[in-house]
Protein backbone atom coordinates (compact mmCIF):
# COMPACT_ATOMS: atom_id res chain seq x y z
CA UNK A 1 0.00 0.00 0.00
CA UNK A 2 0.79 3.75 -0.76
CA UNK A 3 0.23 5.90 1.62
CA UNK A 4 2.50 8.78 3.42
CA UNK A 5 2.11 9.95 7.02
CA UNK A 6 4.12 12.35 9.11
CA UNK A 7 3.94 12.08 12.62
CA UNK A 8 4.59 14.99 15.23
CA UNK A 9 4.72 12.85 18.67
CA UNK A 10 8.24 11.86 17.62
CA UNK A 11 8.75 15.61 18.25
CA UNK A 12 6.15 16.00 21.10
CA UNK A 13 8.09 13.00 22.63
CA UNK A 14 11.87 14.16 22.38
CA UNK A 15 10.80 17.57 23.62
CA UNK A 16 8.69 16.60 26.48
CA UNK A 17 11.83 14.06 27.73
CA UNK A 18 14.21 16.82 27.39
CA UNK A 19 11.88 19.44 29.33
CA UNK A 20 10.75 16.80 32.20
CA UNK A 21 13.30 17.52 34.31
CA UNK A 22 13.90 21.31 33.24
CA UNK A 23 11.62 24.16 34.80
CA UNK A 24 11.16 25.59 31.39
CA UNK A 25 8.33 28.79 30.83
CA UNK A 26 7.71 30.79 27.75
CA UNK A 27 6.93 29.64 24.12
CA UNK A 28 9.86 28.24 21.73
CA UNK A 29 9.74 29.57 18.25
CA UNK A 30 10.43 26.84 16.14
CA UNK A 31 11.28 26.09 12.50
CA UNK A 32 9.57 23.58 10.25
CA UNK A 33 11.64 22.32 7.28
CA UNK A 34 9.71 19.81 5.01
CA UNK A 35 11.35 17.44 2.93
CA UNK A 36 10.49 14.49 0.64
CA UNK A 37 12.89 12.25 -0.89
CA UNK A 38 13.96 11.35 -4.76
CA UNK A 39 11.00 9.19 -5.77
CA UNK A 40 11.13 5.80 -5.68
CA UNK A 41 8.86 2.65 -5.23
CA UNK A 42 10.59 -0.13 -2.95
CA UNK A 43 8.95 -2.17 -0.83
CA UNK A 44 10.89 -1.40 2.17
CA UNK A 45 10.06 2.14 2.12
CA UNK A 46 6.59 3.80 2.83
CA UNK A 47 4.56 5.41 -0.12
CA UNK A 48 6.84 7.17 -3.23
CA UNK A 49 9.24 9.57 -1.18
CA UNK A 50 6.79 12.73 -1.98
CA UNK A 51 4.12 13.82 0.15
CA UNK A 52 0.90 12.47 0.30
CA UNK A 53 -1.63 15.53 -1.92
CA UNK A 54 -4.57 13.01 -2.35
CA UNK A 55 -6.65 10.23 -1.19
CA UNK A 56 -7.01 8.82 -4.81
CA UNK A 57 -5.64 5.01 -5.21
CA UNK A 58 -4.62 4.79 -1.69
CA UNK A 59 -7.08 2.04 -0.47
CA UNK A 60 -6.89 2.36 3.77
CA UNK A 61 -10.53 0.97 4.23
CA UNK A 62 -12.47 2.88 6.84
CA UNK A 63 -8.86 4.13 8.74
CA UNK A 64 -7.35 7.42 6.92
CA UNK A 65 -5.15 9.13 9.99
CA UNK A 66 -4.20 12.20 8.86
CA UNK A 67 -5.65 12.49 5.62
CA UNK A 68 -3.99 14.40 2.68
CA UNK A 69 -3.10 17.02 1.66
CA UNK A 70 0.31 17.12 3.45
CA UNK A 71 1.05 20.65 2.81
CA UNK A 72 1.80 23.65 4.90
CA UNK A 73 -1.57 24.19 6.44
CA UNK A 74 -1.72 20.44 7.69
CA UNK A 75 1.46 20.65 9.45
CA UNK A 76 0.44 24.36 10.78
CA UNK A 77 -2.21 22.31 12.36
CA UNK A 78 0.18 19.83 13.85
CA UNK A 79 2.26 22.53 15.13
CA UNK A 80 -1.32 23.96 17.29
CA UNK A 81 -1.75 20.37 18.12
CA UNK A 82 1.37 20.11 20.03
CA UNK A 83 1.33 23.55 21.31
CA UNK A 84 -2.07 22.80 23.18
CA UNK A 85 -0.85 19.97 24.77
CA UNK A 86 2.09 21.60 26.04
CA UNK A 87 -0.25 24.56 26.97
CA UNK A 88 -2.48 21.89 28.76
CA UNK A 89 0.25 20.05 30.87
CA UNK A 90 2.01 22.81 31.57
CA UNK A 91 -0.99 25.05 32.89
CA UNK A 92 -0.23 27.45 30.61
CA UNK A 93 3.41 28.24 31.40
CA UNK A 94 4.71 26.30 27.54
CA UNK A 95 4.36 25.90 24.62
CA UNK A 96 4.95 27.05 20.77
CA UNK A 97 5.09 30.38 19.68
CA UNK A 98 2.94 29.59 16.74
CA UNK A 99 3.37 33.33 15.75
CA UNK A 100 7.28 33.70 15.40
CA UNK A 101 7.05 29.94 14.19
CA UNK A 102 7.71 29.52 10.26
CA UNK A 103 7.24 26.38 7.95
CA UNK A 104 9.58 25.90 5.28
CA UNK A 105 9.43 25.88 1.95
CA UNK A 106 7.10 29.08 1.04
CA UNK A 107 7.65 28.19 -2.61
CA UNK A 108 7.53 25.42 -3.74
CA UNK A 109 5.92 22.70 -1.14
CA UNK A 110 8.39 20.73 0.19
CA UNK A 111 12.20 20.65 -0.15
CA UNK A 112 13.48 17.59 -2.10
CA UNK A 113 16.36 15.67 -0.72
CA UNK A 114 19.23 14.37 -3.18
CA UNK A 115 18.44 10.45 -2.16
CA UNK A 116 15.60 8.24 -2.22
CA UNK A 117 13.82 7.88 1.26
CA UNK A 118 15.63 4.40 1.65
CA UNK A 119 19.01 5.52 1.60
CA UNK A 120 18.55 7.87 4.72
CA UNK A 121 16.87 4.84 6.55
CA UNK A 122 18.66 1.90 5.05
CA UNK A 123 16.76 -1.31 6.07
CA UNK A 124 18.70 -4.22 8.34
CA UNK A 125 21.81 -1.96 8.15
CA UNK A 126 22.12 -0.88 11.66
CA UNK A 127 25.96 0.04 11.38
CA UNK A 128 25.13 3.30 9.35
CA UNK A 129 21.42 4.16 9.99
CA UNK A 130 22.34 6.64 12.56
CA UNK A 131 24.72 8.04 10.22
CA UNK A 132 22.29 8.59 7.31
CA UNK A 133 19.59 10.00 9.36
CA UNK A 134 22.33 12.60 10.39
CA UNK A 135 22.75 13.24 7.11
CA UNK A 136 19.32 13.55 6.24
CA UNK A 137 18.64 16.13 8.65
CA UNK A 138 22.25 17.96 8.23
CA UNK A 139 21.28 18.10 3.91
CA UNK A 140 18.00 19.33 5.18
CA UNK A 141 19.26 22.17 7.10
CA UNK A 142 21.52 22.97 4.33
CA UNK A 143 19.16 22.98 1.78
CA UNK A 144 16.46 25.11 2.94
CA UNK A 145 19.39 27.62 3.95
CA UNK A 146 20.70 27.61 0.11
CA UNK A 147 17.53 27.96 -1.38
CA UNK A 148 15.67 30.01 1.39
CA UNK A 149 18.23 31.63 3.24
CA UNK A 150 16.59 31.01 6.62
CA UNK A 151 18.61 32.32 9.75
CA UNK A 152 18.52 29.37 12.51
CA UNK A 153 19.18 31.64 15.05
CA UNK A 154 15.73 33.14 14.68
CA UNK A 155 14.30 30.01 16.37
CA UNK A 156 14.68 27.79 19.46
CA UNK A 157 14.17 23.92 17.61
CA UNK A 158 14.14 22.99 14.34
CA UNK A 159 11.80 20.18 13.06
CA UNK A 160 12.07 18.07 10.11
CA UNK A 161 8.67 16.63 8.40
CA UNK A 162 9.80 13.96 5.84
CA UNK A 163 7.55 11.98 3.75
CA UNK A 164 7.09 8.21 4.86
CA UNK A 165 5.41 6.44 7.68
CA UNK A 166 7.97 6.97 10.76
CA UNK A 167 10.01 3.96 12.33
CA UNK A 168 7.95 4.92 15.48
CA UNK A 169 4.47 4.10 13.51
CA UNK A 170 4.53 0.57 12.17
CA UNK A 171 0.74 -0.67 12.05
CA UNK A 172 0.04 -3.56 10.06
CA UNK A 173 -3.47 -2.21 8.84
CA UNK A 174 -1.64 1.10 7.52
CA UNK A 175 1.66 -0.55 6.34
CA UNK A 176 1.42 -4.16 5.48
Amino acid sequence: MKYSYFNSWIFSLSCLLSIASADITGDLRVCVLMVEFQEDNKESTTGTGKFLNTIEGIDCGIYHIDPPPHDRTYFFSQLKAVNNYFQSVSYGKFGLDLVQSSIYPLEPVSYELSQSMSYYYPYNEDNITEDRLVGLFKEALELAYSIDGIDYSNYDLIIVFHAGIGQDFSLPFLDP
